[in-house]
């Protein structure tokens, strides 16, 4: 894995970037943190901040044109612009230390000219004598200020100046003209800012914008003299004093990193719950009080995406930023040998919905990067294989054992084949019979019993996934290449990304447009749970609104639509605390009754005694059970929609193999019943333990109570049970557990 393989995903995110007003201010003052300080009234820090990054906070706070004011977000909700400038005036009014710093930096001893001593060019030599280098300003007046000096307000200004070199050595030349360069052949360096209108030594024409270069080596140019602004001057001198440290480091100009990039002044947020304040307008002649300075710095809406975050239960929890991750995923793979695999839990506690992309204002799909992180663990042999052995395994039956695809009795070929999923048919058989019996009849339609191949996805075994997709492709073929007919917008939107070839419909879209179908209302009024498969499908989603209308159910919009009821990406066994709380936030997310249409949704909502119907019961009048089906029983179910469509399709009386283990019966009380669904134990996992410890005797006896432990070793993990034998082959379970390891024995 490369890095750019990972960060390409979050390249677009700007969380954490400067706001909108910050990318256009020419020095990159950081205004989100000015404004935080100065609404506590914490003068000093805001006035370190502003120090920092305007170099003459007294100039700039009196003559800045505030570019920033025409990026602010303020406006998006009807308010004027906050008065930065004011504030700034404010902070410099009420902090109490203005001191400059000093740093313990060594002296260096290459030599810098600086040509003019007007704003830009004291910028710059102050900003070059900060890092210790030897600077001497050369200036034909007898003062500094350049341009400044005719201003009614210079003397604050002059103040300023000489309050910011008071903590530096700088050599002031007055009255001493440069009228060839060659009279500073023994500096390192020179820096020309001799002010608009000012002498360039023929060097103008050949001057460089991005660094700041001219023709003649060594020697650099900026401020108002090259026709910009005068804040701009101010903050090209913090820029000319980094290229030309590494000029002189490395003999070339090169720009820092960090370019200023205007174009991101367009990073606009939507605000969502922010609320109308007006413009603190100052009491009197010099400004803000303490207290309207207070307010008027806290009007700033602290502009920072967080969209993602906020909506995610996830992200929410591991509170890291897209690029965090994006970088995290690389490192954990290629960083080194002894990596900490420090995003392995956040990896697989993604619900893989897209809900994040959704609502990130340029697409950032975290989801993604998540999955592709899954895959690579995958392919590298290092990802948490338990997580996912039950799905893998119970694909594996459904593609397998639970497999069937036929034309309708008679027919070589079918233009419709009904694609009911693996999840609906192990819910509910009378779903999928009824679904068919109607597509039979109405579209001459056959069927296909499969799985999509979400398992594999979700776990990131590509190699599985391929196998299935070839296999899928394959049975399509020999049906006639029909229009396949989806139940489910998972699989749905998985042949959407992996098969495009192949035509799709939704069962509930041919239900809506027909004529027999007479729909029963459940309930008088309802929510529709959009599964966020269904995202992108609004033809799906239309349809099921449709026949709940039909059925004269009266529907309300959940106001967040397309959340992930918890099911997706099986994080129930990476992160179970998680997966409680997403789905309980699901269940609560609207008082009425839910209609869903994803046989994971009504699972999720039934075990969370959340009254809910499949749209299925609605379309076809059939009576819901709230009840949710063993692990066991969906296995019986798949095997009875097999063995009912082989009759009708083929007339062949399908009989499953029957496992010797299969003809124990177990006695397994509610509440353990209810721990084993949670652990994703079937109690044939435990009928096979049992049977293989009873006909080998391979087992712990405890004779005081006549009970038994045997375990049994599957490839990733091993399934535990106590037990105790209450009648010919007939076993009261007491307990049941696993654990992520093997045991093995030696010969």
């Amino acid at each position: 894995m490369r890095l750019e393989d990972a960060t390409a995903y979050t390249a677009e995110c700007f969380r954490g970037e400067p706001a909108s007003c910050s990318w256009a201010c020419p020095f990159r003052l950081d205004v989100r943190s000015f404004l935080d300080k100065a609404g506590k009234g914490r003068w000093a820090a805001a006035y370190k901040v502003l120090r920092d990054a305007t170099v003459f906070p007294a100039i700039v706070a009196a003559l800045c044109d505030q570019p920033c004011r025409e990026h602010c977000q303020r406006p998006l909700l009807g308010d004027e612009p906050i008065a930065v400038r004011d504030v700034e005036g404010a902070v410099l009014r009420y902090a109490k230390d203005r001191r400059p710093q000093s740093y313990a930096i060594p002296p260096k001893d290459r030599r810098i000219a600086v040509v003019g001593a007007g704003p830009a060019g004291l910028s710059t030599a102050l900003n070059l004598a900060q890092k210790r280098f030897r600077v001497a300003v050369f200036e034909k007046r007898d003062a500094w200020g350049g341009a400044l000096r005719p201003h009614p307000r210079f003397a604050e200004f002059d103040a300023d100046i000489a309050l910011q070199f008071s903590a530096v050595e700088v050599g002031f030349r007055f009255g001493a003209e440069v009228r060839d360069l060659d009279e500073l052949v023994d500096f390192d360096a020179v820096y020309v800012a001799t002010g608009a209108g000012g002498g360039s030594f023929g060097l103008l024409e050949s001057w460089d914008r991005g660094l700041l270069t001219t023709s003649m080596p060594k020697v650099f140019m900026g401020g108002e003299l090259c026709g910009v602004t005068l804040m701009e001057g101010i903050a090209q001198g913090i820029e000319a004093s980094k290229i030309i440290e590494v000029f002189l480091q490395t003999g070339r100009a090169t720009r820092p990193p960090g370019e200023y990039d205007k174009a991101k002044c367009g990073h606009y947020l939507d605000h969502e719950g922010a609320v109308s304040v007006p413009l603190v307008q100052a009491s009197g002649p010099d400004g803000y009080t303490e207290a309207e300075a207070k307010a008027e710095a806290a009007r700033c809406l602290q502009c920072d995406c967080g969209k993602c975050i906020a909506a995610c239960e996830m992200l929410s929890r591991f509170r890291k930023d897209p690029r965090q991750i994006a970088l995290e995923v690389y490192t954990d793979m290629e960083a080194n040998p002894f990596s900490t695999r420090a995003v392995t839990r956040e990896t697989y506690s993604c619900n893989i919905c897209g809900y994040c992309r959704s609502v990130c204002p340029v697409g950032v799909d975290i989801g993604a990067l998540l999955q592709f992180s899954r895959a690579a663990r995958m392919r590298a042999g290092v990802h948490p294989a338990a997580l996912h052995d039950f799905w893998l395994r119970d694909m594996d039956f459904a593609t397998g054992e639970g497999a069937f695809a036929s034309p309708p009795r008679g027919r070589p070929a079918c233009e419709y084949a009904f694609y009911p999923g693996c999840q609906l048919r192990a819910s509910n058989p009378e779903h999928v019979l009824r679904s068919y019996e109607f597509l039979r009849q109405t579209r001459g339609a056959g069927i296909t019993l499969g799985c999509c191949g979400a398992p594999a996805y979700w776990a990131g075994d590509e190699a599985r996934l391929q196998a299935n997709i070839e296999e899928t492709r394959r049975q399509w073929s020999g049906l006639g290449r029909p229009t396949l007919v989806f139940a489910c917008a998972t699989c749905e939107g998985l042949f959407r990304l992996f098969m495009p070839e192949i035509p799709r419909v939704s069962l509930y879209e041919l239900l809506a447009d027909s004529e027999t179908i007479r729909p029963v209302a459940p309930f008088a009024e309802a929510a529709v749970f959009d599964p966020c498969a269904a995202r992108d499908d609004h033809s799906m989603e239309a349809a099921v609104r449709n026949l709940a209308g039909k059925a004269g159910v009266a529907l309300e919009e959940l106001k967040e639509r397309n959340r992930c009821c918890g099911h997706g990406g099986h994080i129930r066994i990476a992160n179970p605390d998680l997966y409680d709380e997403i789905t309980r936030n699901r269940a609560e997310a609207g008082a009425k009754p839910y209609i869903v249409y994803c046989a994971n949704c009504r699972e999720v909502f039934a075990l969370r005694g959340k009254e809910c119907v499949h749209i299925l019961d609605v379309a076809l009048g059939l009576t819901a059970d709230s009840r949710v089906p063993t692990l066991e029983e969906k296995r019986n179910n798949s095997l009875r929609v097999k063995r009912e469509l082989m009759k009708q399709t083929q007339d062949i009386d399908f009989e499953p193999e029957r496992r010797e283990w299969e003809s124990l019966t177990l006695v397994i009380d509610d509440e353990l019943q209810k721990e084993m669904e949670e652990k994703l134990i079937s109690a044939l996992d435990l009928k096979e333990a049992i049977w293989r410890a009873e006909t080998s005797c391979d087992k712990f006896y405890d004779e005081s109570d006549g009970t038994s432990l045997a375990g049994l070793v599957r490839p990733v993990i091993t399934y535990w049970v106590q037990y105790r034998e209450i009648a010919p082959d007939t076993y009261e379970v007491q307990s049941a557990y696993y654990h992520r390891m093997r045991f093995e024995r030696e010969e």
